[in-house]
């Protein structure tokens, strides 16, 4: 059973959902990616939490059988789940073969391993009274084609014997355990070259993805209790490949066979490689599609709200609470009503000092950040700013539905120890606030320690991590500057780059991208000559800089020197934008720093 009826809000490992709340629960978010359900190879990339591993898990068949009502075989594709977690396949000793060895092994414990995990897959399947002739058809295999191939491939043990008694799952389950021995086999002989200083003869099987696994799937997709459509083998986390492991992968994207098969594959963001193991790359549309879900969502972001909106309602909907998230999520009213009243105030001046094309246009973009202002000249008030609403936190979550529902579980569980009888029918205000504001508190620093224990590089005596968060305390700094100052665009969340950068620099951006500081983005250049790179800050930290989360059309042009300043000294970084604030407005001053409206 899930732990959602303790609190509706809880985060669990997809794997661990059961079906039927998975049903309840998913929201349909295939409009928005249609290649993830559709043939073809595709790479879905996201930060962790933004929603891949659920997009997966709906997909199986236990989902699609509740979903859809319909036997297996009239389901569009066939998907199977397959993590890389970061132990499973990153065995050191592979380093100790020659060049084209460790080809074959890396190749020969992949697709052992997606072999394993496709008939494990067929062993769960729900079957319902399958046909004698499906049950028969599954013995010949195994001990015909099954055989043959293992045999082609260097097998030479026998296999377990099967009768006519043998159900169809006990057969797939002989199939998986003989997977698990040649994979076993080839993983001991690896570590058994730790123990010797002499290359040990590997004498096992040896398979590949054409020669194996892709006709064993091609075979088992023609029999008649599979859907006709294609075998998806959805790869989760693909960037804890090794390097080589990477590339024999391209390699089978490159195959374009994916009318039988189709890869699905999900990155955190750090793909090593496009190239494939004999040098050239391969490429969009051409090889495969390509979907990132956080540049989708930053650029539409109307519709992520929907998407949180439509989950959170689910969540409520079966914890039994009959609210709108809105109600459940209140804003703090003492504030959001100031701030109406400032709105109402930029309105009725419009039509003698107004900046924007219409009168709603100043109150929407100042109204708020000169609330914000207000509290920043009184004693330590500014931290009394809210950040409590349901349009707020969705927001604040800047694209990721892990973020939201961590903080709501957080706020839901503050709430319940504070009731009577443990019964939760809204979060006030406060507690939202008190507890997005830790939230935002840890993303830099509980989380940014495990980002430091993984990333630094001592023996290049370079600490990346360490300059990856003074670029984000001079970004956040600069920006709470501009936010209370008198710039005509005050709510600045991105900078767009200008000229070239460096490597060092672009390391720290791509670092910041991987954990989910920064998400990527293009923008038209200065010039108006084509786009460059834009990189936003995630608005999870927008409590920690006091910066309001709820929108932003302003963006800071920067040059290279400026990022480098930033890396290194964010507090001078910091000084110069004020230097630029003083002098009247940052909007017309130097070309290296040069604030555009989108």
């Amino acid at each position: 059973m899930s732990n959602l009826f303790e609190n509706p809000f809880a985060v669990q490992s997809p794997e661990d959902i059961p079906a039927e709340d998975v049903r309840d629960l998913f929201v349909d978010v295939f409009t928005d990616f249609y290649h993830v359900r559709n043939p073809g190879h595709t790479f879905l990339h996201g930060p962790r939490g933004s929603g891949k591993s659920m997009m997966f898990r709906y997909m199986l068949p236990d989902c699609r059988a509740l979903v859809l009502e319909k036997p297996l075989s009239q389901h569009d594709y066939f998907a199977v789940y397959i993590p890389i977690k970061a132990t499973d396949l990153r065995l050191t000793e592979i380093g100790r073969l020659h060049k084209h060895a460790d080809l074959l092994i890396n190749e020969h414990l992949l697709v052992m391993h997606l072999a394993v995990r496709f008939f494990m897959a067929l062993t769960e399947v729900d079957l319902e009274e399958p046909a004698l002739e499906d049950v028969d058809s599954i013995r010949k295999y195994y001990e015909g084609q099954f055989r043959k191939r293992l045999v082609d491939c260097g097998w030479n043990e026998d296999l377990p014997s099967v009768t006519k008694e043998s159900s169809w799952q006990e057969i797939f389950q002989i199939m998986m355990d003989v997977c698990e021995s040649v994979l076993l086999s080839v993983k001991n002989y690896l570590k058994s070259l730790a123990l010797t200083e002499s290359v040990v003869q590997y004498s096992g099987a040896i398979t590949g993805y054409l020669d194996f696994l892709f006709p064993l799937m091609k075979d088992i997709r023609k029999m008649n209790f599979m859907p006709k459509g294609p075998i998806f083998l959805m790869i989760d986390d693909a960037d804890n490949l090794s390097e080589l492991q990477t590339q024999i992968l391209n390699n089978w994207v490159s195959y374009r066979k994916s009318n039988d098969v189709s890869l699905k594959i999900s990155t955190q963001l750090n793909y090593k490689t496009w190239r494939t193991t004999t040098g050239p790359t391969i490429d969009t549309p051409h090889d495969y599609s390509e979907i990132n879900i956080g540049t989708v969502y930053t650029t539409k972001k109307g519709k992520y709200k929907d998407r949180v909106k439509e989950i959170i309602n689910k969540r409520l909907q079966k914890a039994h609470i009959e609210f709108s998230p809105e109600e459940f999520f209140p804003e703090n009213i003492v504030q959001e009503d100031r701030i109406k009243e400032i709105a109402k105030q930029y309105k009725e001046d419009w039509t003698e000092s107004g900046k924007g094309f219409r009168a709603g246009d100043d109150a929407y973009r100042y109204a708020r950040p000169d609330y914000i202002k207000s509290l920043s000249g009184k004693s330590k008030s500014s931290s009394t700013y809210s950040y409590a609403g349901f349009e707020q936190l969705v927001h604040i979550s800047s694209g990721i539905i892990r973020y939201f529902l961590q903080a709501a579980s957080l706020m839901y569980g503050e709430m319940r120890a504070k009731s009577k009888h443990n019964l939760v029918t809204q979060i006030s205000a406060s507690v939202q606030d008190e507890v997005i504001k830790e939230y935002s508190f840890d993303f830099l620093s509980k989380e940014f320690d495990k980002l430091e224990i993984d990333e630094i590089r001592e023996e290049d005596n370079v600490n990346l991590p360490l300059m990856l968060k003074n670029l984000i305390n001079a970004l956040g700094g600069a920006f709470r500057k501009i936010l209370i100052s008198g710039a005509s665009e005050r709510r600045i969340f991105s900078i767009a780059i200008s000229g070239e950068l460096s490597k060092e620099v672009i390391e720290i951006l791509r670092l910041g991208v991987r954990y989910g500081y920064f998400q990527e983005s293009s923008i038209g250049n200065k010039e108006g000559t084509g786009r460059t790179r834009q990189y936003i800050l995630s608005r999870r930290l927008a409590p920690h800089y006091k910066l309001d989360p709820t929108g932003f059309s302003g963006y800071l042009f920067i040059t290279n020197d400026m990022l480098a300043l930033a890396l290194k000294s964010p507090s001078i970084f910091i000084r110069k934008i004020e230097e630029r604030l003083s002098k009247g407005s940052i909007d017309n001053v130097n070309e290296q720093l040069t604030l555009f409206q989108d």
